[in-house]
């Protein structure tokens, strides 16, 4: 008889579900997302326990509602002092930028590093109160690198697994960390690490032999031997629920949606921007571009618009309101100058779009300008182009997106190079209809293989066995 499968215990920073107060009453919407996308029906379907932080709110919404879940949330509840110093003090301030490799944004602080291990601490009493020897255990991300050694310490024979859902930087980089060691030796407590990409996962494995010298690396096999134990580390690039999104983006609605967006830019072609608020994606860099685009051709206001959304993050961090103030001004700064006859090039939103509104918007565009200085996989790209349900449309791609190395049929371009992005933006909005359909063709066989579900399916065969 085939062995039963293990319970899974997910373990991230935020959880699976949040609670929405309507009409007097709370109840439980799930959180929006590739990581719970993936990893929700998996838990569904083989139970086991999603330990995430959390206020005990969650639990009350459960119990007023009557509604129940198919499988445990364990919520770790930290103290405000540990909780802002964990999340804002290293993790966003600190472990972000240089994974990033940002360094010149770190603003480095030693005492706040204290929280950060006190939160991994209490993360793995979590896990070892709410799960048993057994369970299938995987960690997700960068605010969490010291709890596969913990757990490890106190369950020896545990499988254990964590992802890294950014950049993982050069050694040169990374060791400007002062915990640099402590932190390696605290993933290294893993049976296996999963990257994007090749090119991260081999900076990771420099960093091991360049900052952990006791340990054996193998570059051919991509294993670690720390004593007795070997650890693997695998690529493993994540990507978005595929089928959801098709059915969503050929939804009536949806498609009336598009059709309004059009009309109220007077069917000028769309160029498409969509972004979380931060300096690693990109946005003064793309609409400086799409200036130097409009200023090269003088009827270039009346035939293209720019769509910029950007959902709001961090609002409470100077370095990100001093972005939002930087982004703001250049925005008015070009349509004061470019707008004509009532039209203005460049429509700004800063709000959190549903999906389906999100969906009409990439179907209704001509253009999506993906261009991150610096990110892990980024998902916009593998979304605009599985809305594409029809063909067509033209996704201009930051090489530096982890993405870049899948969708290789992509504009890619050096977002850094302001002068290089607008010469792409013209070829993208020149380009024929019958290449542009041919190019999102290859795009969609890409990210067919990337589907997320596929993702998670392959990691955690990896992982148990």
């Amino acid at each position: 008889m085939p062995r039963a499968r293990r319970r899974l215990v997910v373990v991230s920073n935020r959880g699976p579900y949040r609670v929405q107060s309507s009409g007097g009453r709370r109840r439980l919407v799930r959180a929006a997302g590739g990581l719970v996308a993936a990893l929700d029906p998996v838990l569904r379907g083989r139970g086991g326990v999603w330990v995430s932080t959390g206020d005990g709110e969650l639990g009350e919404a459960l119990e007023e509602g009557g509604e129940s879940l198919p499988y445990e949330i364990a919520q770790v509840r930290l103290p405000r002092a540990v909780r802002e110093g964990f999340y804002e003090g290293v993790s966003n301030a600190m472990l972000w930028p240089i994974l990033h490799s940002m360094p010149a944004t770190v603003r480095m602080s030693g005492p706040a590093f204290d929280t950060y291990e006190s939160a991994n601490r209490a993360f793995c009493d979590a896990l070892l109160s709410s799960t048993r020897a057994g369970d299938l255990i995987w960690i997700h991300d960068f605010h969490l690198m010291l709890m596969p050694a913990m757990v490890r310490q106190q369950r020896p024979k545990a499988r254990i697994g964590w992802f890294c859902h950014i950049p993982w930087p050069s050694s040169d980089i990374f060791r400007i960390l002062p915990w640099r060691r402590w932190l390696l030796e605290g993933l290294l407590g893993a049976d296996l690490l999963g990257f994007h990409t090749d090119a991260y996962a081999q900076n990771f494995l420099r960093c091991v032999v360049d900052l952990v010298p006791d340990s054996q690396v193998d570059f051919s096999r991509m294993t670690v031997r720390c004593g007795r134990r070997t650890l693997r580390v695998v690529v493993a690039p994540i990507g978005v629920p595929l089928d959801a999104i098709q059915t969503m983006a050929a939804d009536p609605q949806v498609s009336a949606d598009m059709e309004r967006i059009q009309k109220t830019v007077d069917h000028r072609r769309i160029i498409l921007g969509v972004d979380r608020l931060d300096y690693t994606k990109g946005i003064p860099q793309r609409l400086l571009a799409f200036e130097q685009l409009l200023r090269s051709d003088r009827s270039a206001r009346n035939r293209y618009v720019l769509v910029q959304i950007m959902v709001p993050s961090r609002t409470d961090v100077k370095a990100y309101a001093d972005l939002k103030t930087n982004i703001d001004q250049l925005v008015g700064d070009i349509n004061g100058r470019y707008a004509s006859a009532g039209r203005i090039p460049i429509q700004y939103f800063y709000r959190n779009l549903p999906p389906a509104q999100l969906y009409a918007h990439y179907r209704a565009a001509d253009v999506a300008l993906v261009t991150p200085l610096r990110d892990g996989m980024n998902l916009v790209a593998l979304e605009y182009v599985a809305c594409r349900i029809h063909g067509g449309g033209v996704l201009v791609l930051s090489e530096f997106a982890g993405a870049a190395q899948y969708l290789q049929s992509a504009l890619q371009v050096n977002p850094y190079d302001t002068h290089a992005l607008a010469q792409s933006l013209k070829t993208a909005l020149a380009m024929p209809q019958d290449k542009a359909r041919a190019r999102m063709n290859e795009l969609r066989a890409e990210v067919h293989k990337l589907d997320v579900h596929r993702w998670a399916d392959d990691y955690l065969e990896q992982l148990e066995r």
